[in-house]
């Protein structure tokens, strides 16, 4: 399953209109269209988040590391979502583990993640 099914799957269980989400998380329809076509593979994280707490699920789920959308549901507040030097890591199981870096420990860590190879596509 893509994510763009796990997405769309998600959506009509919860009997959301593809307009219904997309206005939640500030996008336009043809947008959401083309996150469940497969048209838009990568997500930023001020996308995948609201778009995961609209689907009341996580974004390990949406990502497909976990197989159950409600599995460790906990929405994010806001706060948290709106400080950009959050990382959260995910482990396999569906856990998170946060931190808070400085902006330099956070343009390292997007420096080191640029230069890895994209693991999808070897799959």
């Amino acid at each position: 399953m893509t994510m763009g099914d796990r997405i769309k799957a998600r959506r009509t269980e919860l009997g959301l209109t593809v307009d219904q989400v997309a206005d939640k998380i500030g996008k336009n329809r043809a947008t959401v269209y083309r996150y469940e076509s497969n048209d838009i593979e990568k997500f930023t994280l001020d996308v995948l988040y609201p778009l995961a707490d609209v689907l009341q699920t996580t974004p390990a789920y949406l990502m497909g590391w976990v197989t159950s959308p409600s599995q460790t549901y906990e929405p994010i507040p806001r706060n948290r979502r709106e400080n950009k030097n959050v990382v959260q890591i995910a482990a396999r199981d569906g856990s998170f583990q946060e931190r808070i870096l400085t902006d330099q420990q956070l343009a390292a860590l997007k420096a080191v993640l640029d230069q890895m190879p994209d693991v999808l596509e070897d799959l």
